[in-house]
């Protein structure tokens, strides 16, 4: 063979060489999954809204945010869209802002979007409480302490969202909210608010009746657990008002701790100035000052003290009191119990704020604190205020009962599954 031939086959054998590689190439780009998203986690100061939350000093909400590869840059895989829908979904009492995420929210959105079951929507989470100071608010209450969660899930969250990462629409067609426990109240209530904020609730199983079906069962119930088997009992209510524990070993009274913080706060109109201040590392921020001169007065702060906790947050500048709906026996106490009926969604909806709503509610009557009868019972008044939620009652299998989140990874896709339904019936370009 002559150098001349040999040096034709290494060219041609380099050709091919490159022709396979490229086939390669070719074949991995095929394969790549354009349509998994990505988290995108941030932390935001809301100043109007979390201004004297408790222990929330710098005003911080943590957001994560399931992004659609529909919505990346072209260069990045995405289809270059500009808007699509948003979903809010609130955790429970004691949980992160991770919640979702650790039940698998990125994986399962990713399986729907790129099987076509879902149509691409950004999907944010909330902690109940930014601080774990206590819990979690129910997402309730224009109190400080808790937080003003009527202004931020009523206009300011979603807002912030679609100003801040440009895409997400602002159709409130193409918002939808849900939630899990004191998330489902949470839900519920943010639409009561905000008439017309939501095209679409979803939710699993919670406190959505405070009194429960006959009007004395619900929370009530958790207050006697809370009382006798949380915290072992008291002697009179002096001993409760010192004794009282928030530890997180006591979930249920951290709930109510959380409930009576929102819904029966000890100043109905708080009196307070802000402070420029330096602190000790030399980092700039605002002291709140409560002023106190003016507690006490009649019709600005409640006068009655049997229920009256101060002992458990006790910083200065941010120790905001609050009264407990029940006495040291786990007794409701009518004068503050009352407060919290208030806000009890029956008592939320006057006529007409879920016209037009999708709802779709779980159920399971598995699940813990007796969080299925008040469900039940919620779904009962929407029926008879002539509304049509679907319903899903669900059970656990195997020895593996549905008590708390076993199957929230299940119930998420029907979730996203009626969500999506909702968005593509209000817009022509999903």
């Amino acid at each position: 063979m002559t150098r001349k031939t040999m040096l034709i086959l290494f060219v041609m054998t380099l050709i091919i060489g490159l022709v396979a590689g490229c086939a390669d190439r070719e074949s991995t780009i095929s394969t790549f999954e354009i349509n998994t998203g990505g988290m995108s986690p941030k932390n935001h100061v809301f100043v109007n809204e979390l201004l004297m939350q408790l222990r929330n000093r710098f005003q911080l909400m943590e957001i994560q945010l399931y992004v659609p590869r529909a919505a990346f840059p072209l260069y990045y895989g995405g289809s270059g869209v500009r808007e699509l829908p948003l979903l809010i979904l609130l955790p429970p009492h004691d949980e992160p802002a991770t919640f979702y995420v650790d039940h698998g929210l990125k994986r399962i959105a990713d399986e729907m979007i790129s099987s076509g079951e879902i149509v691409p929507m950004y999907i944010a989470t909330i902690p109940p409480d930014p601080a774990r100071a206590i819990g979690g608010y129910f997402y309730g209450g224009s109190s400080y302490g808790a937080g003003n969660w009527d202004t931020l899930l009523g206009e300011t969250l979603a807002d912030y969202i679609s100003k801040s990462w440009e895409i997400p629409s602002e159709d409130p067609g193409l918002r939808g909210i849900g939630g899990f426990w004191i998330g489902a109240y949470g839900a519920f209530r943010a639409a009561l608010l905000n008439p017309g904020a939501y095209s679409s609730i979803s939710v699993i199983d919670g406190p959505l009746d405070f009194d429960g079906p006959d009007g004395n069962s619900g929370l009530l119930d958790l207050m006697s657990y809370a009382v006798n088997t949380e915290q072992g009992g008291f002697t009179d209510n002096a001993d409760m008002r010192d004794h009282f524990d928030s530890s997180s070993i006591y979930p249920v009274s951290r709930m109510l701790i959380g409930g009576a913080v929102a819904f029966s706060p000890h100043d109905t109109l708080l009196d307070y100035t802000l402070n420029p201040h330096t602190n000790a590392s030399g980092e700039s921020e605002l002291q709140i000052i409560i002023n106190d001169t003016t507690r006490g007065t009649e019709g600005y702060a409640i006068q009655d003290t049997v229920t009256f906790i101060t002992r458990i947050v006790t910083e200065d500048s941010r120790n905001l009191d609050f009264h407990l709906p029940f006495d040291y026996t786990g007794q409701k106490y009518d004068l503050i119990w009352n407060l919290w009926l208030d806000d009890n969604l029956e008592n939320l909806m006057t006529g007409g704020e879920l016209d037009g709503v999708d709802m779709w509610i779980a159920t399971s009557p598995e699940t813990k604190y007796g969080f299925h009868e008040m469900t039940m019972s919620w779904i009962n008044t929407l029926r008879n205020s002539g509304y049509s939620p679907t319903v899903v009652e669900y059970t656990g299998y195997n020895g593996y009962p549905a008590t708390y989140d076993q199957y929230i990874g299940d119930l998420l896709r029907d979730m996203l599954k009626f969500h999506s339904e909702n968005f593509k019936a209000n817009s022509d370009d999903l």
